[in-house]
């Protein structure tokens, strides 16, 4: 019921119509008449996106009002990373997307996410500190699921505040993002990615073996020290490799 007008909504479509022919103050009032019989109009991610683009406009208003009908259920019509990503990028208020990211929560989540590219769209449109929100919901051992790479792993750490990479460095183990760097251009893509703090903490984490594997003559070190490294962390990554292997290697 809206003013004088009373209609029957069946489906997503006539939902949409209903939106449209009405004033956008009247979105609330419609959606509150409905609550959490939504799941008898919208059954899927396809209905669930449509009607949040016409929700509350398009103008940056809270969608929140039409996120709460569906209680803690909103993983049965959000159930991709698509989906997810397509949401974030609708939800234009900071609140909006941590009510929608803390609803989902970390089985919602993680079922949407199948590759590290979803990870990456959805931190692409998180504002403020909703990226750090996120990343903690699915957690760090699921996302080292889909990384083998230290280019993989700058994928997501890219889309992070700078001064939150150390920390995410820490909470993934160095260890682990040692096991990212197999390769002399995982160790290019690793230097010239990290801040020159963290740089520094993982020229301290290499160890003979894995020098005498990413850098296994002296002339790539100075190479990769010209090119990546600042003139301190090249310092520091040449004292190492003197340490360290200095007598074996020529």
């Amino acid at each position: 019921r809206y003013e004088d007008d009373c209609v029957e909504i069946e489906n997503a479509d006539e939902l949409f119509v209903a939106l449209d022919l009405t004033p956008p103050e009247a979105d609330g009032i419609i959606l509150s008449q409905i609550g959490n019989k939504i799941f008898q109009l919208l059954r899927n991610d396809s209905e669930f996106l449509l009607i949040l683009q016409k929700a509350f406009g398009t103008k940056g208003e809270s969608k929140q009002p039409y996120l709460r009908c569906f209680g803690n259920n909103l993983d049965r019509v959000v159930t991709t990373g698509k989906t997810l990503s397509k949401t974030l990028a609708l939800l234009a208020e900071e609140e909006d997307q941590s009510y929608f990211l803390q609803t989902l929560g970390t089985k919602g989540l993680r079922h949407c996410i199948t590759s590290v590219a979803d990870i990456a769209e959805a931190l692409e449109w998180l504002y403020g500190k909703e990226d750090e929100l996120f990343l903690d919901l699915i957690g760090w051992d699921f996302i080292m699921r889909f990384i083998h790479s230290m280019e993989t792993l700058g994928v997501v750490l890219k889309h992070l505040e700078k001064s939150d990479e150390g920390a995410a460095l820490e909470k993934i183990g160095w260890p682990r993002v040692l096991d990212c760097i197999q390769t002399p251009a995982d160790l290019a893509y690793a230097f010239s990615g990290l801040i020159e703090e963290n740089v520094h903490t993982l020229i301290e984490q290499l160890d003979a073996g894995k020098l005498q594997q990413l850098i296994p003559v002296r002339q790539e070190l100075t190479r990769i020290s010209r090119r990546y490294l600042s003139e301190g962390n090249a310092h520091y990554l040449k004292e190492r490799y003197d340490q360290l292997l200095g007598g074996v290697m020529h």
